[in-house]
């Protein structure tokens, strides 16, 4: 992004084998996923809303792997 300042000092916010989650001192969120070196800078707000978005598709996926036998009561 040509004409941008880099971001001050980040503090972690979390870490693993997957993704890095930082924060600038001026509050932007950057989330750096390993796998493929992006990194994506986002709003507090903003990352809620993608996070949200995220859980919701991770729930159908989950659902989707879950066989369904249907349901019935056995006394």
């Amino acid at each position: 992004m040509a004409g941008t300042k880099p971001c001050g000092q980040h503090k972690e916010l979390m870490s693993n084998t997957s993704l890095r989650i930082t924060q600038c001192a001026c509050g932007m969120i950057h989330v750096t996923i390993y796998q493929n070196g992006l990194t994506l800078r986002m709003t507090p707000n903003s990352m809620r809303s993608t996070l949200a978005g995220m859980k919701t598709a991770m729930d159908q996926i989950d659902e989707e792997a879950v066989p369904s036998f249907g349901s019935s009561t056995i006394n």
